[in-house]
């Protein structure tokens, strides 16, 4: 009879805690979504989350909800340390020593100004310089009026060459030759000679010019007795 009894007992026991829950859950009030958000958050952010102990006091019938402390993470923020840059140590510069001041360059110290050139005020005008004429060539003529024959020589001189010499040749009574020389001729000498038969060539009679000149010379006479005119 006893084993009977228990089970009943339990099953009584088993009945009214039932009902309390039922109770219980009939009278929470729905609670907003508002108000699990912040368990939500935390549980995504990995928050350990813990339901604070029921308060009995007038509104015992609000449940409260789960609060969730944030565990305080701890935040490293790298300071950085300034580090040492090495600073170049200016090496020691070679200063200019002495740098010598240049000294006053010797300048003309009175520059002469120039004069007023003496310009030709009347420049000549070139005239056409004249070709030089040639002089003309003077002629030597000897002209035989004798009963002989005639012969003779001229000589004379001219610049840069040596003593020129002229021949006329042989030639009879009432005959003449003439020979030519140049006009710048100097020192002009006439020989005349005629032909005696017995003693050969005579000289008949000479003529000198300091320039030349042309003249005619006549010769008469007799063999041995000639003579010139003219000349």
């Amino acid at each position: 009879m006893n084993q009977p009894m228990r089970f009943v007992s339990r099953v009584v026991l088993l009945s009214a805690a039932m009902l309390c829950l039922w109770t219980l859950g009939s009278t929470v009030p729905d609670q907003p979504a508002s108000a699990f958000a912040p368990v939500a958050e935390a549980a995504a952010k990995g928050v350990p989350c813990h339901r604070p102990p029921p308060v009995r006091s007038a509104d015992a019938d609000t449940a409260r909800p789960r609060l969730c402390t944030p565990t305080p993470t701890s935040t490293t923020t790298t300071k950085a340390t300034p580090t040492s840059t090495a600073t170049a140590t200016p090496t020691n510069t070679a200063l200019a020593t002495n740098t010598p001041t240049p000294t006053n360059t010797a300048l003309p110290t009175n520059t002469p100004t120039p004069t007023n050139t003496a310009l030709p005020t009347n420049t000549p005008t070139p005239t056409s310089t004249p070709t030089p004429t040639p002089i003309a060539p003077a002629s030597i003529t000897v002209y035989n009026t004798g009963a002989f024959y005639v012969q003779y020589y001229v000589s004379y001189t001219i610049p840069n060459a040596p003593l020129q010499s002229l021949y006329s040749g042989v030639f009879t009574i009432n005959q003449g030759v003439t020979l030519t020389i140049p006009g710048n001729a100097t020192n002009v000498g006439v020989l005349i000679q005629n032909y005696t038969g017995i003693t050969g060539w005579f000289t008949a009679c000479t003529r000198s010019y300091a320039q030349a000149t042309s003249v005619v010379i006549i010769v008469s006479g007799t063999t041995f007795i000639p003579s010139c005119t003219g000349g």
